[in-house]
């Protein structure tokens, strides 16, 4: 089974056929992060997903501008266009909620699961950003107040700055939670809230939202 888009690599496959057709040939990936706002990696990221997804393919693997949608992936912005304006529509307070993607790991890394579950937020945020819940597992942030069982809320379309709690990916599609820090050289450190625990430096990741908020279960 195809697993379905998020919003943002939707945004990717339409910034890549709009620069086929006004540029004649696919983006660069600098051309891509650059008109997506996000840096080279993380448009990498979002590149690598939609080939495996198949809605991309690489037809010159090595070469700049070696990308095509497949018809996968044409087909997607066609039948995403009325699904698209109504998630761009601002929820009222009374409707607004988001979806409950599954479990990030706050120790050892694991893959975020995706499940249909819904939690209402209206009490706490008006809508009309991107946003997703993950449950916490483990204890690398606790420090920083956030516990295992403890919901995020992740704003999906937002840039990390350094200190910043970030769900990020990392290379072999782990995901994890932690502060977001650029180290200067290109690399990038993932700090715990736990001194027990050392951070992570690496050359590679994809941020896929900065936590917004956190919320508790009671009893």
């Amino acid at each position: 089974m195809t697993r379905p888009l998020t919003r943002r690599q939707h945004q990717v496959l339409q910034a890549i056929r709009r620069n086929q057709e006004e540029m004649g040939l696919s983006p660069t990936l600098e051309e891509l992060g650059k008109e997506l706002g996000v840096n080279r990696i993380t448009a990498y990221g979002h590149v690598q997903a939609l080939i495996q997804k198949g809605f991309l393919e690489n037809l010159e693997p090595g070469a700049s501008r070696g990308l095509d949608l497949t018809d996968l992936g044409r087909s997607a912005l066609e039948t995403g266009k009325e699904k698209q304006s109504r998630e761009n529509e601002i929820p009222s307070l009374t409707t607004f909620s988001v979806p409950l993607l599954g479990r990030i790991a706050a120790g050892c890394p694991i893959e975020a699961v995706e499940t249909p579950e819904k939690k209402e937020v209206a009490d706490f945020f008006p809508g009309g950003s991107d946003l997703y819940l993950l449950e916490v597992k483990g204890e690398s942030m606790i420090e920083d107040h956030i516990q295992d069982g403890d919901w995020v809320l992740v704003q999906r379309d937002k840039q990390p700055t350094d200190g910043d709690t970030v769900v990020a990916i990392l290379e072999n599609e782990e995901a994890t939670l932690k502060r977001f820090y650029q180290e200067g050289n290109g690399r990038y450190r993932l700090q715990p809230a736990n001194p027990t625990m050392s951070p992570r430096i690496v050359d590679q990741l994809e941020v896929r939202g900065v936590v917004v908020s956190i919320f508790r279960k009671l009893g």
